[in-house]
């Protein structure tokens, strides 16, 4: 997973294991709050499975630990 300061410059981070896919993106929730949103979900593109309902999404505090929380977040979808 990426550093926080890789995140906080507006970059999504995505990868992959076999047919699990994973985004962590920064959301601007208002012109104060940002947080990072985790996308997880399995086969087709991130549009595809999103348009589909198929994605499994949870919110993060914006910051180093927010990004170690999805990490841990992420490894306990891979098996669902």
């Amino acid at each position: 997973m990426p550093r926080f300061d890789y995140m906080c410059q507006k970059n999504t981070y995505t990868g992959s294991v076999g047919t699990f896919r994973y985004r962590l993106s920064p959301v601007k929730m208002d012109d104060i709050e940002t947080v990072f949103l985790a996308s997880a979900y399995h086969n087709n593109c991130y549009e595809v499975e999103k348009e589909a309902g198929r994605m499994a999404e949870k919110e993060f505090e914006y910051s180093q630990e927010g990004i170690d929380q999805a990490e841990a977040w992420f490894a306990s979808q891979l098996g669902d």
